[in-house]
């Protein structure tokens, strides 16, 4: 940030006082004969004794050294290779569920005492003798088995629950009369892998049977989620679930499988002042003996466990809306005596609804839809009912751009998880990129179309340059990395989705966009209410298909993406003379961490001369190395050309020195004249060749030397990330002062113009504000310190309303030193955890400027309890991204590993947001060596976080490898440009 200096010295490693300090020689030393011998005998002793040790040193068990990528497999995000040994009975589905709750909340968790009956269908063959079931963490106290009605037997009276909260008799045992006990003492419980394995006491034949289990569990934040806002004149606390990918084994014993789809019957006992809410409306109200109120939901249709959601507290409907077969309600909820006013959600919500039931030509299947308001939690979608943050439940039409576009963007995915996720799920948990990069694609398709206003390329902006980024190192994995569903949130799945969502854009490219909505409508109509896989998805997509030339095999192409990582450029050497050019394809990658074998991508491939139309490319498929392309431009005339045209094709393009200087030159004269998607590329491509050594940095600058004249967000966005990112690797060496003036002479112009329009919430602001944070443009510190006297004169933190919320979190990191370390502390103990400005101040937090107080934050987190665990994250996150702070996790998470893992050994997430708190600390071979030693001393124990440990080795291998060869080049064109 502006307030920076450009120096390391807290992490000097000598004594003060003892630098410069010279040695001389102090007189001379005369040899005789007799000390010479003596010199030669302790010689030869030496070198025998050098012998001895290194013999037996020999004989010693060497340490093992680890290759960076061996953590990968060892990531208990992965599949782990015995994953077999932990499955469920194979041959038994569950066809229904009746599950009784009376969930409690304390100070440890959530107390639940629940009964459940899993009416199930065992298809085998041979006799089954045990059932293995989903559970964790949890006490069973009774099992039985019911078969079906065949010997005319009694049926045995249930007996009395152990709380005396009496739940509806269960339609399920209507039929069974052979009702069977189960010895619970012969049950084998597996915590670590969520697995119950029940015995019979004799084994059960082909046919359709009940387990009836009364279970006593106490349940964590990861499951039911719980926030108090109690206070003097009342008590108030909200509960949320969330069970996916795999915590409904926490909250009830069960067949956890995303393919094990199942209806489900919940009732829930509660207090008379606590409303509770599900996937279906309530079906019947009655009253237990010990004073509770028990709702019990409509059965479900078919859906998979995950998808089974709760959320209980003092809940009033704030509006309802029909929908537009004028029977089901949509209704938004939120707690009582908070004013929530969800005026552009309740605008939005049917134009969304409507879309996707004209996409799929398949109606909504769910009997009604509630939006609740949760503040506390992740926007959070299940069939029938979503829940949304408050900062974005209470956009209205006049809220910044920026929230209004979070919110749309949100909606739209929520909504079509109804489908995608919900009506139709996918295989297994490595699969379910489909659904959820389906997702990506249609927010981004459909948002322009529903608020004309956000008219810009958001894919670009939001997923493409994120999915370059991470997937442009040699540690990258392939959609078909096999995961671990226990682990997903804490693997890298949103790294996994983009890419996904990239080639899926492609995918369109080459087929045009109307054909692959078609391809969407024929995946849900053939799995609705079942379970689709890739092969399937890319059967709907590409089927009948007008658009694939003779010969091409574009499933072939697709798969060749999907098993393989990370992406290539494609080298493009003209030959003027002929109008002809050579394209290569070879591998990208910011970092030589590991050499691969150089395997061609299957790709489409469309380009455009100067005198083309843009939306008539022409096109072609790549399918080796290299393919020669005639009539690319006019013979002997010198025009510019461009390769994957609007950025569709998911790899980069390096150009010719002539054709990017051509290129450039056009930028210039008429910025105006290239689409906004295609000028981010090129400044993406052009900055990240010139990162590697592929192009000069001479080229990248005299290409984004147009940027001055330049209004779009998406270029503006694509040179913030590479500006931001310079900034980080540049912060220790002599030309950094050098880079933030050239950067503010660049930048300075563009804030003028957009930079004080803070009312309209446009991203363009936003990136303005960003980048005079960053380079210290002057007019942006002067609108800062002018915001900073009204924040400091204000005593409480009111006046923070006079700042828009989209830029609030920056202005707070710009400030960090100027309003001081005790208005920080004083403003967030103001500040409520519903408070969406928590955040901000939280992540500001990695702003400051002084060692010891990053220290003494990094210290509080591990040997504290100021901070909960989602807190925890969002100060992790914001280390990164920030040089001094990065410098002082980078040296904190090596001192401390051993603390950090016993304190949060059981948080996955929090350990990976430790290991990339580090990721930008890295300015030497020394650093380098330093985290390679870190890792091969801390092997076992990075295993959870095997992915990230290596990712960040990656990361720092880029940054060293630029500053031992890019840099040069770098320096040298920074010292032409002063």
């Amino acid at each position: 940030m502006a307030q920076f200096a450009s120096s390391r010295q807290e992490f000097m490693t000598s004594e003060p006082g003892l630098n410069g300090i010279e040695y001389q020689r102090g007189g001379g030393y005369f040899l005789s004969h007799k000390k010479i011998a003596i010199f030669i005998t302790v010689i030869f002793l030496s070198l025998v004794a050098v012998g001895f040790i290194g013999a037996y040193a020999g004989a010693i068990p060497q340490k093992k050294v680890f290759d960076a990528t061996a953590l990968i497999a060892e990531d208990e995000g992965s599949e782990p290779a015995d994953a077999d040994k932990y499955s469920l009975s194979s041959e038994i589905f569950p066809l229904r569920y009746h599950i009784d709750l009376t969930p409690i909340p304390t100070d440890n968790g959530v107390s639940v005492v629940g009964h459940v009956i899993v009416q199930f269908h065992y298809n085998g063959s041979a006799s089954l003798d045990q059932i293995v079931l989903s559970a964790k963490s949890m006490s069973i106290t009774r099992m039985r088995l019911v078969a079906d009605n065949t010997e005319n037997e009694d049926k045995e009276k249930r007996k009395k629950r152990e709380d005396n909260v009496k739940f509806p008799e269960s339609e399920f045992l209507g039929n069974g009369t052979k009702i069977t006990d189960i010895d619970i003492s012969k049950n084998e419980m597996d915590n670590e892998h969520g697995i119950l394995r029940t015995h019979l006491p004799r084994g059960i034949k082909k046919g359709v049977y009940a387990l009836e289990i009364d279970y006593k569990a106490l349940v964590d934040n990861r499951t039911l989620r719980v926030a108090n806002f109690s206070d003097e004149s009342s008590d108030r606390w909200l509960m949320a679930s969330r069970l996916k990918p795999v915590n409904a084994r926490r909250l009830f014993p069960l067949f956890d499988d995303v393919r094990l789809k199942a209806k489900f019957v919940l009732s829930v006992a509660h207090a008379e002042d606590i409303a509770v809410l599900s996937n279906t409306p309530v079906k019947y109200r009655t009253t237990s003996s010990a004073g509770l109120v028990i709702d019990t939901f409509e059965e479900t249709p078919l859906i998979s466990p995950h998808n089974l959601v709760l959320v209980q507290g003092q809940l009033v409907p704030l509006a309802n809306i029909t929908m537009s077969d004028n029977t089901r309600v949509i209704t938004f909820w939120g707690e009582t005596n908070v004013n929530l006013d969800p005026s552009y959600l309740k605008e939005m919500i049917l134009p969304v609804l409507n879309s996707f039931m004209e996409l799929f030509d398949f109606d909504y299947h769910m009997p009604k839809l509630d939006i609740v308001c949760v503040p506390f939690m992740e926007n959070y979608g299940s069939p029938g009912l979503i829940t949304i943050i408050e900062p974005l439940f209470n956009a209205t039409s006049v809220s910044p751009g920026i929230t209004r576009y979070e919110t749309l963007q949100t909606l739209i995915r929520l909504v079509g998880q109804q489908w995608l996720g919900g009506l139709v799920n996918s295989q297994n948990w490595t699969d379910v990129w489909i659904l959820e990069s389906s997702l990506t694609d249609l927010q981004h398709s459909l948002i322009p179309k529903l608020d004309p206003t956000f008219n810009h390329s958001t894919f670009i902006l939001d997923v493409q340059l994120d999915a370059f980024e991470a997937d442009g190192y040699t540690v990258s994995q392939s959609l078909q990395s096999k995961v671990n569903p226990t682990y997903l949130e804490a693997f890298h799945p949103d790294e996994l989705y983009d890419r996904g969502a990239c080639l899926l854009r492609m995918l369109h490219g080459a087929l045009r966009r109307n054909e692959s909505w078609i391809g969407y409508r024929k995946f849900v109509h053939r799995w609705a209410n079942g379970n689709g896989d890739v092969a399937s998805f890319l059967e709907a997509m590409t089927e009948d298909s007008e658009n694939i030339p003779q010969g091409i095999n574009v499933i072939a192409a697709m798969n060749s993406w999907i098993s393989n990582h990370g992406y290539p450029v494609l080298n493009v050497q003209r030959d003027y003379s002929t109008g002809s050019a050579k394209v290569h394809q070879e591998r990208f990658s910011f970092d030589n961490l590991t050499a691969e074998a150089e395997i061609p991508w299957y790709l489409p491939l469309s380009w455009i001369t100067e005198n083309d139309n843009w939306s008539s490319p022409s096109f072609t498929w790549l399918e080796s190395a290299e393919i020669k392309i005639d009539k690319v431009g006019n013979p002997d005339e010198k025009s510019w050309v461009i390769f994957n045209v609007n950025s569709t094709g998911y790899y980069r393009i390096n150009y010719d020195p002539d054709n990017w200087q051509l290129i450039a030159r056009a930028l210039e004269e008429n910025p105006t004249e290239f689409p906004s998607p295609v000028k981010a590329s090129l400044i993406d491509d052009v900055l990240s060749l010139a990162f590697v050594g592929s192009t000069s940095y001479d080229t990248a600058f005299s290409l984004i030397n147009y940027m001055r004249n330049e209004s779009q967000p998406e270029p503006w966005t694509a040179l913030m990330r590479h500006a931001m990112k310079l900034n980080l690797v540049l912060y220790d060496t002599a030309i950094y002062p050098k880079y933030q003036e050239y950067m503010k002479e660049l930048t300075s112009n563009f804030y003028e113009k957009v930079g004080l329009d803070i009312n309209h919430g446009r991203r363009l602001t936003l990136v303005a504000h960003q980048l005079g944070s960053t380079f210290g443009i002057p007019e942006y510190l002067t609108w800062a310190k002018e915001s900073a006297e009204g924040l400091k004169s204000s005593l409480e933190w009111e006046s923070r309303h006079l700042i828009p919320s989209y830029l609030r979190e920056t202005l707070l990191c710009t400030l960090a030193d100027e309003l001081g370390w005790q208005w920080w502390q004083q403003k967030l103990g103001n500040i409520t955890k519903r408070d969406d400005d928590r955040n901000s101040f939280l992540s500001s937090l990695a702003c400051f400027q002084v060692p010891w107080m990053l220290q003494a934050v990094l210290n509080e987190i591990v040997k504290g309890e100021v901070f909960e665990e989602a807190e925890t994250l969002v100060i992790l996150r914001a280390f990164d991204k920030h040089p001094v702070a990065a410098g002082v996790a980078f040296q904190f998470v090596q001192k401390n590993w051993v603390d950090i893992v016993k304190k949060f050994h059981k948080s996955y997430p929090i350990l990976r947001a430790f290991i990339g708190s580090v990721g930008s600390g890295f300015t030497s071979e020394k650093d380098l060596s330093d985290f390679v030693e870190f890792r091969e001393d801390n092997y076992e124990s990075l295993k959870p976080v095997g992915y990230i440990t290596a990712f960040v080795e990656a990361k720092g291998n880029s940054w060293v490898s630029f500053l031992n060869t890019s840099f040069v080049n770098f320096e040298k064109t920074m010292e032409r440009m002063q």
